[in-house]
């Protein structure tokens, strides 16, 4: 009997328990509440200016201005129109800027609706797209301008002065190398007159106020008439003033270690990138084509970038006229990870009509590469017209 009088009150007491937990009061807070944890990992990037559904002008430049961030680092934005790359800015810093601010031109040449779309990378990861639709019109149908970014001038590029145009925030060092003091640093949209250059134009010497220094070329946009700039001699590159000492210690004990085996990193790879192409999109042909004047000559410069780990070696840049019959290589020796190289080319078009600029590097295929998707870069709209 008391084995049967037990066994009912336990009965009893897991019927009252499950009564009490049935009857809990909910969560003061639904899950569906939570913010779900980013797990994405890609770069994000905003377009600030200009606002969606804006219109312009036939021929006119216009700026995109855009903001990235990235836990790691963006290494570079590019802007398309209509899905065709049309400029490529690159971090200074091979690793990156968790926060880069980026001023992109573009100068539309039809009519018609453009999609213009921000990319920002960490190295290959892409972030999604940043995405406006603004229309393209002649200038007297216009209603409703773009909004431009405060602070930018109107650009001419006919100013008998050269000038950049810094597409992001830029060092302003005193001399043409990273391993030389910063001034201080240039915000993205800054103009500065070059009063100077290296022989391969990979740095500019500019006058901000009162100051003369150098900034890197692969990251502004170069306006005006820049054929008489001068090639200068650079300073003396800094060298460290730390005194070395000498120490001398008294030794109390000897013994015998294990050596530690010697480690030797195995060295990262290159990522040539095609961080920019500038140079002329109107071009007039001669009114009489002669052997000194076979057709328009316009001369483009391409900037390579080596936004990988590890050294090229030597590689192949190709510039074509696409459905054309120009074309020009030119050899590179080396690129260290995070330098930059502009290289000079120059394309004669005998007829007149609207052709694209393209800029391979590593044509030939000889480099192994952290990633082969950036090695060609566009200028698009190459307008020759023909003589009046």
């Amino acid at each position: 009997m008391r084995y049967r009088l037990s066994i009912l009150m336990v009965i009893v007491l897991l019927a009252v328990s499950a009564c009490n937990l049935s009857s809990q009061p909910p969560s003061e807070e639904p899950v569906d509440n939570v913010p779900p944890a980013d797990t994405s990992g890609k770069p994000v990037v905003t377009i600030v200016t200009p606002q969606d559904g804006g219109e312009t002008v036939v021929g006119q430049q216009m700026f995109v201005t855009a903001d990235a961030t990235d836990t790691v680092g963006v290494t570079r934005v590019q802007l398309l129109a209509n899905n065709q790359i049309v400029k490529t800015v690159s971090s200074e810093s091979a690793s990156g800027q968790r926060e880069m601010n980026v001023l992109l031109d573009y100068t539309p040449r039809v009519e018609g609706t453009v999609t213009l779309q921000v990319i920002a990378f960490r190295g290959a990861l892409q972030s999604d797209p940043a995405q406006i639709t603004i229309s393209v019109r002649q200038e007297t149908q216009v209603t409703q301008p773009v909004d431009q970014p405060t602070g930018v001038p109107v650009i001419d590029p006919n100013d008998p002065t050269c000038r950049a145009l810094t597409n992001t925030g830029l060092n302003f060092r005193a001399g043409p190398g990273t391993n030389y003091a910063i001034i201080t640093v240039l915000p993205a949209g800054t103009v500065v007159p070059i009063v100077g250059r290296l022989g391969d134009n990979s740095w500019w010497q500019v006058q901000q106020g009162i100051n003369i220094g150098w900034v890197s070329a692969s990251f502004t946009t170069q306006y005006g008439i820049c054929g008489a700039v001068p090639v200068v001699q650079p300073p003396a590159s800094p060298t460290s003033n730390v005194p070395t000492s000498t120490l001398t210690a008294t030794p109390t004990l000897t013994r015998t270690a294990t050596p530690i085996p010697s480690f030797t990193p195995t060295p990262g790879k290159p990522d040539l990138l095609v961080s920019g192409i500038n140079g002329p999109t109107e071009l007039t042909l001669p009114g009489v084509v002669s052997p000194d004047e076979p057709g328009a000559t316009g001369e483009y410069t391409v900037t390579i970038t080596n936004t990988g780990s590890g050294s090229s070696g030597q590689f192949i840049v190709a510039v074509t006229v696409v459905s054309g019959d120009q074309s020009a290589e030119i050899g590179v020796s080396n690129l260290d990870p995070g330098q930059s190289i502009s290289l000079t080319a120059e394309l004669t078009f005998t007829d007149a009509g609207t052709y694209i600029i393209q800029a391979e590097a590593d044509s030939t295929h000889v480099v192994d590469e952290m990633s082969e998707v950036n090695n060609v870069g566009i200028l698009p709209n190459v307008v020759v017209q023909a003589a009046p």
